[in-house]
């Protein structure tokens, strides 16, 4: 994805059909872009095509992945399928003990029947209390799935036995809602022991039902501060996953399942967990591990010990808000799936075709940006991208962005780091890149350039993983006008894991990239920009070009 505005909000965008397969051959002109209703200008597009689709590859004893031709990877040798990394990640903080036995017997078949050749798995928690690195040995999978079990950090009633005010309940106190107040009021009246309870005399004061609204509003902040503290825990973890992806050469996938989460006011880590996840080309998929929901009483006996009765205020608020309640939970699962062009798998009992389902990379991923709109600082943004064709398809995005207050300088990432240089005109050598340009034509006879690139691999560092070392490159290609705006690029990323053998080879050879870029006749600077995955090392060059 090219982004060439330091401030550009971006989106991955995939388009269904009705089959669930992604539509591709879309352009920029298929899409419009809206922020807050407001229709803003696409200024930045790209189309990404799984380089992790599962037909195989060709490669002498590693994997070399990328999405433009290198010379590193050459049709000798048998056919291997090109590696995909699925981090299984089950929120065993929100979900009942009940509901992880399935999401963990669906997760066991999924490892045992689905896995295909070069595909590792790793095992995840939102506790942290227990993970695998990927593997892919099933035996070890197994047994870290095996193993699971439920770490919940708050009660699901809330704080008191009575009132009863659940975290869902609490969040709508926090946000004003009248009929969640009185609800919790009228049962706190209803509590045994209490003055509105039988005998006492009931509530004959405005002030005594001042108190006790003062009691739950304080119950209520109280069990929701709690509750977010613990959403936003979860949303760490979530983005630490993907920081792990973020290390894997190959398709990217985060399968997260959860009986979902509270995460109504915690818009800004969602943003930022959906950022790097883009930044990364890491999808996120999500389950929901409560299966098919049936409508279930309200309150269980004991839940009922402590009340002289239930108030029909409350019971009316309870039957109206129980499928909303579940829904809401689901929200941060729709927004992360959504926001990455993955899925989510809800409204079934049966979870193990979720998971061969979630466990594939996207086809194609149209990758859009604008510019953040002038005087919406410090709040979130609410987007929505649609088919300028309706009915073309079924459209996944970002529902939105958090966009930061003036005067603040947000960390900057490796991607903002690439962006930022695409945008720049200054050469970088942090380590040797060289360009050469071919001037040629397309199938119907458009000027075409064809840019190769030669990339010295010794002064880059690698990882190892077992026996291989891994590194990424990314590649930018731009054509940029006498005013500097961008005419046409392309990016491709180079995945490299590499035997020590292998290794060795490259080290001394290098490798070689090239793709071809088509623009209309004229004067251009040729922005060349390449970026390492390990310490986020950049070269970047330009090269005037005339195009006739």
């Amino acid at each position: 994805m090219l982004r060439v505005d330091t401030d550009l909000v971006e989106t991955g965008v995939v388009v269904r059909d009705r089959n669930g397969h992604a539509i591709a051959g879309l352009t920029q002109g298929d899409f419009n872009i809206f922020d807050d209703g407001k229709p803003r200008e696409i200024t930045a597009f790209s189309v990404e095509t799984s380089t992790s689709a599962r037909t195989p590859t060709f490669s002498p004893t590693d994997r070399t992945s990328t999405a433009v031709d290198t010379a590193a990877q050459q049709p000798v040798g048998k056919p291997v399928v090109e590696p995909r990394y699925v981090a299984l990640l089950f929120d065993d903080v929100h979900t009942h003990q009940g509901d992880l036995n399935h999401a963990r017997v669906a997760a066991e078949r999924f490892v045992r029947e689905a896995l295909q050749p070069g595909d590792r798995v790793a095992i995840f928690t939102t506790s942290g209390t227990r993970s695998l690195a990927f593997t892919s040995v099933t035996a070890k999978l197994i047994d870290a799935v095996e193993r699971l079990s439920a770490h919940p950090r708050m009660d699901e009633n809330g704080m008191a036995p009575c009132p009863r005010i659940t975290p869902y309940q609490a969040y709508l106190i926090v946000s004003l809602d009248i009929t969640a107040l009185q609800a919790a009021v009228d049962e706190a009246g209803a509590c045994v022991g209490s003055p509105g309870s039988s005998g006492s005399g009931g509530l004959t004061t405005a002030l005594a039902q001042g108190r006790v609204g003062q009691m739950v509003r304080v119950q209520a902040e109280q069990t929701w501060d709690q509750a977010k503290v613990i959403s936003q825990g979860t949303l760490d973890a979530i983005r630490f996953v993907v920081d792990e992806l973020a290390k894997m050469p190959g398709g990217r996938i985060l399968l997260l399942a959860s009986s979902g989460f509270l995460a109504g006011t915690l818009e800004r880590d969602q943003s930022r967990v959906v950022d790097r996840a883009l930044a990364a080309n890491v999808v996120i998929n999500a389950l929901d591990a409560k299966g098919l929901f049936s409508g279930t009483p309200v309150r269980t006996p004991d839940q009922l010990e402590n009340l002289t009765s239930l108030p029909m205020s409350t019971l009316i608020f309870e039957a109206r808000t129980q499928l909303t309640a579940f829904e809401t939970a689901n929200d941060p699962l729709v927004n992360l799936a959504q926001s990455t062009g993955g899925l989510f798998f809800h409204n079934s009992n049966d979870l193990t075709p979720g998971y061969k389902e979630l466990a594939a990379v996207p086809e194609v991923t149209y990758r859009l940006g604008i510019r953040p709109g002038e005087g919406g600082e410090g709040r979130y943004h609410k987007l929505q991208v649609k088919l300028t064709r309706p009915g073309a398809g079924l459209v996944q995005a970002r529902r939105g962005y958090f966009a930061p207050s003036k005067g603040t300088e947000p960390v900057i990432t490796p991607r903002q780091k690439l962006d930022r240089e695409v945008a720049a005109d200054a050469v970088r050598d942090d380590f040797p890149a060289s360009v050469k340009v071919e001037e040629g034509k397309s199938k119907g006879g458009q000027p075409l350039l064809w840019v190769s690139l030669h990339v010295d691999l010794k002064q880059l560092s690698f990882t190892r993983r077992g026996e291989h070392r891994l590194q990424g490159l990314v590649f930018v290609t731009a054509l940029l006008d006498a005013k500097g705006n961008v005419v046409t690029a392309k990016e491709g990323r180079m995945d490299l894991e590499l035997t020590e053998t292998t290794f060795a080879r490259l080290t001394q050879t290098g490798v070689n990239a090239r793709l071809s870029l088509e623009a209309p006749p004229g004067v251009y600077r040729l922005r060349e920009v390449v970026q390492d995955a390990v310490e986020g090392k950049l070269a970047a060059s330009n090269q005037d070009i005339r195009i006739d």
